[in-house]
């Protein structure tokens, strides 16, 4: 495998917080179905907590399974968070939507960068939902979770796939988007290579990334603390300049910008970045 670059610190790695759970006594647990009628040709997830994963299949209909998990000390409580956080089910303009509602929404109003959270009440009690949908497999995916890992296989539509904590793993997918994470590992796999721009992002995990043979694209890849390495034959393109420095008998690299590079004849811009993780760009049957 070819290495792209390799950025190194002299400092200390930025470290990924999380979130630990209360411990609650109390476990109850409830299905989720739903089958949206034909005609839907997206579907639009706004999980919080817990796990989202899409399948695309032959069918002409999006199904729903899944279940609701809430962890509690207290009757009370349970009967507060069955009223409190609900799973919203809509469909309109060919979007099929599931939607996690609750106290932590800003009146129901999605920011792009804070998910809409605006929670100030002390509540005793955890919801999670873990939600898998089978869609018709050239549907759009519009898909995201804030604590929780997200999965999509076997589609070919247009796809924004978002968590905040968790992993995010595309498998045997076509199409082009947008995939970004803050804390987990990013690995994507694709039956068909992207026709359209394309960018991986994650803050704290690796990213690989698996494309066919006769890839022809644009990549750019920017790490701050690791290396990038590919199969592919690559053509150097214009990047910004980079500094080098001595200190102690070690080396380290800071690059002003991304590192940009051609895989075959070029194309679509393919962009994959984190900060704290390698990047790898793979050959199918490599």
């Amino acid at each position: 495998m070819q290495r792209l670059c390799t950025f190194l610190t002299l400092g200390v790695l930025a470290t990924a917080t999380a979130a630990f759970p209360r411990d609650y006594r109390e476990e109850f647990k409830e299905p989720v179905r739903h089958t949206f009628p034909a005609g839907a040709t997206a579907l639009d997830v706004d999980n919080v907590n817990g796990s989202v994963t899409v399948i695309g299949d032959n069918g002409n209909t999006m199904r729903v399974e899944g279940e609701k998990v809430i962890r509690y000390n207290d009757r009370q409580e349970l009967d507060r968070a069955k009223r409190e956080v609900t799973l919203d089910i809509n469909q309109k303009d060919g979007i099929a939507q599931l939607y996690v509602n609750g106290p932590f929404r800003n009146g129901g109003n999605r920011g792009p960068d804070n998910h809409g959270f605006h929670d100030r009440d002390r509540r005793e009690y955890d919801v999670t939902y873990n939600l898998t949908v089978r869609v018709p497999r050239n549907s759009a995916l519009h898909l995201n979770s804030v604590n929780g890992g997200v999965k999509a296989e076997e589609t070919l539509g247009k796809f924004d796939v978002r968590t905040v904590n968790g992993p995010v793993t595309l498998t045997n997918i076509g199409g082009a988007g947008t995939v970004e994470t803050v804390n987990g590992r990013m690995t994507a796999s694709f039956r068909e290579n992207p026709k359209a721009d394309t960018s991986f992002k994650t803050v704290n995990g690796e990213i690989e990334a698996t494309f066919q043979p006769n890839l022809a694209a644009n990549i750019q890849v920017k790490t701050f603390n690791g290396a990038a390495y590919t199969d592919f034959e690559t053509t150097a393109l214009a990047s910004p300049a980079g500094e080098v420095s001595k200190s102690e008998g070690r080396f380290a690299f800071r690059s002003r910008g991304a590192q940009r590079m051609k895989v075959g004849a070029g194309g679509p811009e393919l962009r994959f970045e984190t900060l704290n993780g390698k990047i790898q760009i793979r050959k199918q049957g490599r």
